[in-house]
């Protein structure tokens, strides 16, 4: 792996080369599916290219870092690839002869007998694929350099390319035998983990995937793919035509799929893994969570990121969002405002304004399943969710004063000690205050 200053001031760093524990504070219990993986890639005799599939937001990226981090800690070459940060100009095989010659760089020479036997193999690919493909990993011509244009041009090039066909053939097979030679001297699987690849443009995710199984297919090379299936079906459907079974499709291209353990439930255990992760996230800012206030909006937010539910990352957002707002009033309000930015942002202006329709919305989509999935909790937020949608049916239904509404709203959704209030209008302007000292129009 390439090697990188570790992030100032203790920064979160999902690269394997910042992470000095792998698999610290593992609260879902990661390192089990590591076990199991390491011992999986050992066993492999022909090489295998695995998906780790998960939505976006559920932990694919730090499971992977960490996993890689691990096996590079225990001797094994590993190379961590962000192909959402690569140049999508280059050609996939460009990125990954480039970065195999730079792991098993060894000053005998080896980085140096890859590069040289790539760059003969791409200098074969270009003539009749030109710029869209093998090229790109090589400057332009000059402007005002001749362009063939012509049939009788292009016949001529046809006609040289299947007159070099079985030198191309003998490059491709001298490209594969040099580079098993090495992999194959190393002793333990190389690991080549291909991260976002699911973010890419369609075409480049494919064409490394091609890139992939058709010259790194080797013994003892191992891929590992961190990626959303769903995002990758559209990808194959974008360059292969949407009526492509993008399923089997895939499967000429990876060996088999692993679907990373989801994090949401409302099980104890799980529960107690939300809770601990927002303290994480806490100890992260620097920021204590031992005051009333922030031991309020932790216990809540657990309750909301298991119902909803949300993603790791949303959790994060969650917290950031109410870190950044300095530990805000109203811890109730504050938490219920925070979730609705994350996961329906388009809400929040039309509440504010006391939208009908939005009402509506809120109480019918949003709350009401929460309000049966409350109950079923092993712990006591349902009040807090019951208050929430008694107002929220008031303030849809009418602006009658309704004194239990009001009561029950002021026992189980405001901190202790707060407001005293005596309208629904009062509970309407509660929320547009804490909004105002959350700044919701920052990005989530």
């Amino acid at each position: 792996m390439n090697r990188a200053a570790p992030p100032a001031g203790g920064k979160r760093s999902d690269k394997p080369d910042d992470i000095d524990q792998p698999f610290a504070g593992d609260l879902l219990q990661r390192t089990r599916l590591a076990d199991r993986l390491t011992g999986y890639i050992n066993r492999l005799e022909n090489g295998a290219v695995i998906a780790i599939d998960a939505l976006w937001g559920e932990g694919k990226t730090w499971f992977a870092s960490n996993w890689a981090a691990r096996l590079h800690r225990e001797g094994y070459p590993v190379v961590f690839i962000d192909a959402f940060a690569e140049n999508d100009e280059l050609d996939p095989f460009f990125i990954l002869a480039a970065e195999l010659a730079l792991l098993f760089e060894d000053g005998q020479g080896t980085g140096d007998a890859i590069r040289g036997e790539a760059a003969r193999l791409m200098n074969a690919m270009m003539p009749l694929a030109g710029k869209p493909a093998a090229a790109r990993a090589v400057p332009p011509a000059p402007p005002d350099a001749p362009f063939e244009t012509t049939g009788d041009d292009m016949v001529n090039r046809i006609e040289k390319r299947l007159k070099a066909w079985p030198a191309e053939k003998a490059l491709f097979a001298r490209f594969r035998t040099t580079l098993g030679r090495i992999v194959s001297g190393c002793g333990k699987p190389a690991v080549i983990v291909i991260d976002e690849l699911d973010r890419c443009r369609p075409s480049f995710a494919i064409r490394f995937l091609e890139r992939i199984r058709h010259y790194f297919d080797m013994p003892n090379l191992i891929f590992v793919l961190p990626v959303n299936r769903i995002q990758l079906h559209e990808a194959v459907r974008n360059v292969y035509g949407t009526d492509t079974d993008a399923g089997t499709c895939l499967h000429r291209f990876i060996d088999f799929f692993l679907s990373l353990p989801p994090f949401a439930s409302n099980d104890t255990a799980h529960l107690a893994h939300i809770r601990s992760f927002i303290g994480d996230m806490f100890s992260r800012h620097r920021a204590d969570t031992g005051t009333p206030k922030r031991k309020r909006f932790i216990e809540l937010m657990t309750a909301w990121a298991a119902l909803v539910p949300l993603t790791l990352s949303e959790i994060e957002r969650a917290v950031t969002l109410y870190i950044l707002a300095g530990e805000p009033p109203e811890q109730g309000i504050a938490t219920f405002l925070i979730v609705l930015k994350i996961k329906k942002p388009e809400w929040i202006a039309p509440l504010l304004k006391n939208d009908r329709k939005i009402l509506a919305a809120i109480l019918d989509d949003f709350l009401s399943k929460i309000i049966t999935d409350s109950q079923k909790l092993p712990m006591a937020p349902d009040r807090y969710f019951i208050a929430l949608q008694n107002f929220f049916n008031s303030e849809k239904s009418s602006h009658m004063q309704d004194r239990q509404v009001i009561t029950q709203f002021q026992t189980d959704v405001l901190d202790p000690n707060s407001f005293y209030i005596e309208s629904l209008e009062e509970i309407s302007y509660l929320i547009r205050m804490v909004a105002g000292n959350l700044d919701l129009d920052i990005p989530a």
